[in-house]
């Protein structure tokens, strides 16, 4: 039949769109180099179009190619559909990636998470704790965890919870510096706090809403290096109340200096209805959810503070 095509060189042409790069759509879908170069130029030839042109940051689609990405989804959409529906009812299996803030995904998530991976032992679950914004519409990830709540897209989203932060130090550095006694007192220690032009989200900025003279001596990009370096007693900083509890932290001016944020869970419109990321979506929202207290502060959790 003339018009027929191979399902497989839109497949490839979608990664490479994605990604930007054949070299990395290749490692995604397990081919060689050479291997998505063909499906490309089978798919150019076949729709007599150009659909991708190199660019300074990799690939880029042509106009063509624009209007074939939201089509080649709805096809990758019904795919999955139709695996999940015919080809093995009843049964979860297929990849799905989790994209999450590193506080929330290297603290709760990696605990939550294998408890659905021994439920469901045929699905593979992929988690992705890194500071960065997850791009959902480019399938970096199947579900993202935003410190935001997006204004546009064609996103389902859903609130996880609250969670409380509070200004932390090292009982050993309250001894050899003193405690403070009000926000002025705090320029005189030393601040962690994250790399200003590595922040994802103006959500996390602490420092400067704490006291415009606070000196920031040490930065990192990761949630989990800062609370390690205010462990280690080198600066005070802000940190999630759940990862605080339990340890020798003690909170500075808890009633003074406080902050709450909210973690989303989000996942591409065209996904809601694909049985594998509906349940890993579901379990991450109920686990979260049934636990909330776990991520207020708690004054009577450890010391008082000062």
């Amino acid at each position: 039949m003339p018009d027929r095509y191979d399902w497989n060189d839109i497949q490839f042409f979608l990664e490479t769109a994605r990604s930007g790069r054949i070299s990395h759509a290749a490692k995604r879908l397990g081919v060689s180099h050479t291997t998505v170069a063909r499906h490309l130029s089978q798919l150019e030839r076949r729709l007599n179009n150009r659909l991708l042109d190199p660019g300074a940051e990799g690939y880029e689609p042509t106009e063509a190619g624009a209007v074939l990405i939201p089509l080649a989804e709805q096809m990758e959409t019904c795919a999955s559909a139709i695996l999940d529906r015919l080809e093995r009812p009843g049964e979860l299996t297929g990849r799905v990636r989790i994209g999450a803030p590193d506080g929330f995904g290297n603290a709760m998530l990696s605990r939550l998470l294998p408890r659905l991976a021994l439920a469901e032992p045929s699905l593979d679950l992929e988690l992705v704790p890194v500071p960065t914004s997850h791009k959902l519409w480019n399938r970096d990830v199947d579900i993202a965890v935003s410190l935001e709540r997006p204004q546009t897209g064609r996103l389902v989203m859903q609130k996880l919870v609250d969670y409380d932060l509070r200004l932390y130090a090292a009982a050993d550095l309250l001894h050899r510096m003193g405690p403070p006694q009000g926000r002025e007192d705090l320029t005189r220690y030393p601040f962690i706090g994250y790399i200003d032009e590595l922040l994802y989200t103006a959500e996390l900025d602490f420092n400067r809403l704490i006291h415009t003279g606070i000196r920031t001596s040490y930065r990192a990009a990761t949630v989990q290096a800062q609370f390690d370096a205010v462990m280690a007693g080198v600066g005070l900083g802000v940190l999630p109340c759940f990862m605080a509890r339990d340890t020798a932290l003690v909170p500075i001016l808890p009633d003074r200096i406080t902050f709450t944020r909210a973690y989303w869970l989000l996942m591409a419109e065209d996904d809601r209805d694909i049985a594998r990321i509906r349940r890993v979506a579901a379990f991450i929202r109920e686990t979260t959810q049934a636990d909330q207290q776990s991520y207020r502060f708690d004054p009577t959790d450890g010391s008082n503070g000062f």
